[in-house]
């Protein structure tokens, strides 16, 4: 029978053991009792939450040639009303200058 790898709480195949000083600890078994969770749900779910997010950005984009020339004619070519928007946008001063 195969393992239905979409839903984590499905099976539980393995244990991962971490040592951890008591300062991290208290603060992560504080922050897991205001949600009413165990220390071990909380920090494996905010752990892999953390890590689905950072690996969404390595994901492949698969477009065709159709998709990738058009992606090149608006770059080349942007419409008229997002050239003064940009311009606008690119003329003032952003929370990054600062």
């Amino acid at each position: 029978m195969a393992r239905d790898r979409s839903n984590p709480a499905a099976s539980k195949e393995s244990r991962l053991s971490i040592r951890i000083d008591p300062a991290r600890k208290a603060v992560l078994l504080r922050a897991a009792e205001t949600r009413g969770e165990t220390l071990s749900s909380f920090v494996l779910e905010n752990a892999y939450h953390v890590a689905r997010e950072l690996l969404a950005d390595e994901g492949v984009v698969s477009i065709n040639k159709k998709q990738l020339a058009h992606i090149f004619e608006t770059l080349d070519h942007p419409p008229a009303t997002n050239l003064v928007a940009i311009r606008k946008l690119l003329a003032e001063r952003s929370i990054l200058d600062e």
